[in-house]
């Protein structure tokens, strides 16, 4: 059988990262190494990863906190497989997913990347599913790039990626503080074909630390994509209604002149 490589970023997380790991350890398939990267904790996370006797744990500690995207690129040299997925800290695995996921890549050998719905928890407590049933299927799946470039629907615990794909296609960008998996998933989706199986294997709780709460690191990187991949946008016929929608949404947040600025700076530098 192939083995996998998963990757668990963790940063002051203790409280919550046994559920993580044990969502994991508990797969019905069984060969895989879990690294564990520690992204600098100073709370007690190594006793937590001690505490569990796995020997298909690896625990990697950072040696100061640089940001999950550097945390998931040191897993990821650090990992021996050729199939690598993703989990986080405070998010479960259904028992399943790995076994479904690596059945049907070994059947499409084309494909370099899988992945699955989410099912999302809110702090409200309501339930949503991403992407939801009403997202047509041929912009889940195949060749997705231009529908990327509109949207991010692929969460990091829901795939499965050949290493092929970080090898053509790069690594997670360390200067993003935000939308760093949206920004390497749309690379990925440019060099290679996407695949989707329509299963939600992942339970995600939504976090208070997300884009509500890293404003600026949301538009710096919604402003990096549309630079970097200014060609294809304008080849879709597309630039200005992405532009447009990044400007007008500064505007409501009362932010339109800075952004504005961000924007101006990288579109500079493409």
């Amino acid at each position: 059988m192939e083995k996998v490589s998963i990757i668990i970023p963790t940063y002051n997380r203790a409280d919550v990262l046994i559920t993580s790991i044990q969502s994991v350890l508990q797969q019905t398939y069984t060969d895989f190494e879990l690294l564990i990267v520690d992204d600098g904790s100073i709370d007690n996370t190594d006793i937590v990863v001690e505490s569990i006797h796995d020997e298909r744990i690896r625990y990697l500690k950072m040696p100061e906190n640089k940001g999950v995207a550097a945390a998931r690129n040191e897993g990821i040299r650090q990992a021996e497989y050729d199939y690598i997925a993703f989990q986080d800290s405070d998010d479960y695995w259904k028992p399943d997913k790995l076994e479904k996921q690596m059945a049907f890549l070994a059947q499409k050998p084309e494909i370099g990347l899988l992945y699955c719905p989410y099912e999302c928890h809110k702090a409200d407590g309501t339930l949503l599913l991403v992407p939801d049933h009403n997202m047509p299927a041929d912009e889940k799946q195949g060749n997705i790039y231009r529908y990327m470039l509109l949207r991010n629907t692929i969460g990091t615990p829901g795939v499965l990626v050949r290493r092929q794909c970080f090898e053509q296609s790069g690594l997670f960008c360390e200067s993003l503080t935000c939308l760093e998996d949206w920004e390497l998933f749309l690379r990925i989706a440019r060099d290679h074909e996407i695949a989707f199986q329509d299963e939600p294997m992942v339970l995600v709780n939504l976090s208070t630390d997300g884009v509500s709460h890293n404003i600026s690191g949301y538009y710096e990187a919604r402003c990096y994509m549309l630079a970097e991949h200014r060609e294809a946008l304008l080849r879709y016929g597309i630039f200005q209604d992405v532009t447009k929608d990044i400007l007008e949404s500064a505007e409501k947040l009362g932010i339109l002149a800075q952004v504005s600025k961000i924007l101006q700076y990288f579109l500079q530098q493409t």
